[in-house]
């Protein structure tokens, strides 16, 4: 069983429903919201054309977040969903820098909707600060057989969740059906509107990943150039030091036994005058 979402924003009308939904049953925050509506426009007039793109947490297969964590709060489950463990997340922000997608938020003011009111949504939020937040897929809901708060609120039914595994599946079918478009390396799919370019989604994971490890690569590459440069230095040093000493020798060893040579012909001028 693999979770997964689809995101069809043809149907998608902008409304915010999704985002008011997860705030009332999450109590995030002013400024934390897990999910985000973006207005984008493409062509000229008479024909320019205008949508909304919905973006929240990919819960990428190979985590970017998860690999960088270094208490292991942040966690992949067995369906691939990327949560995140409260009491071990320490707010470093190790997993905020490395989401290529900007899904994840560290609770550093302790602020409410209203200044020194806590209301009935917000106490469970309010005991959570300098830790990171992000999407769930409503992982609790959804292993008690409910839906994500996002899908059930939305009046457009713009969003479908599922087992990506199962065939049979709504989620499976939903995207054989209406060409849904992956962002690779995710959970995620999009149903584009006609004439929307691809460009105008999130850029596949795999991009990412790829740049990150060609960035390692380099870090590593540049760490064994320097190891073997210094390697190489050290050689130098080595041999010019013995190099040094092979010329210091010879030249001290000249000048012995040319002072062995002026000694003995003293010797013979000394013996001569007598």
């Amino acid at each position: 069983m693999r979770y997964g979402m689809v995101l069809d924003l043809d149907k998608c009308i902008g409304c915010y429903t999704c985002v008011v939904a997860c705030k009332m049953l999450y109590g995030t925050r002013p400024g934390v919201d897990y999910n985000g509506v973006e207005v984008v426009e493409w062509g000229e007039y008479p024909n320019a054309r205008q949508r909304f793109v919905l973006t929240m947490c990919m819960h990428c297969e190979n985590a970017q977040c998860v690999s960088v964590c270094p208490t292991e709060a942040t966690y992949t489950t067995e369906e691939g969903v990327v949560l995140v463990d409260y009491d071990k997340c320490i707010g470093c922000g190790a997993c905020v820098t490395a989401c290529p997608y900007g899904q994840r938020h560290l609770v550093k003011d302790d602020v409410t909707s209203f200044e020194g009111v806590v209301l009935p949504f917000e106490e469970e939020a309010a005991e959570r600060l300098n830790v990171v937040e992000k999407c769930v897929f409503c992982y609790g809901r959804v292993k008690s057989g409910k839906q994500p708060m996002c899908t059930v609120h939305c009046p457009g039914q713009c969003r479908i969740f599922g087992d990506l595994d199962d065939p049979e599946s709504e989620v499976s079918k939903y995207i054989k059906e209406n060409n849904a478009v992956q962002i690779k390396g995710t959970s995620i799919y999009y149903v584009l509107p006609e004439g929307m370019d691809r460009s105008l989604l999130p850029k596949d994971n795999v991009v990412y990943a790829a740049a990150v490890n060609t960035q390692e690569n380099k870090v590593e590459e540049s760490k064994e150039v320097a190891e073997e440069k210094r390697g190489i230095n050290k050689g130098a040093v080595a041999v010019g030091i013995i190099g040094a000493g092979a010329v210091l020798g010879g030249a001290v060893y000249k000048m012995s036994k040319d002072k062995s040579k002026k000694d003995n012909n003293d010797e013979e001028m000394k013996g001569g005058d007598k």
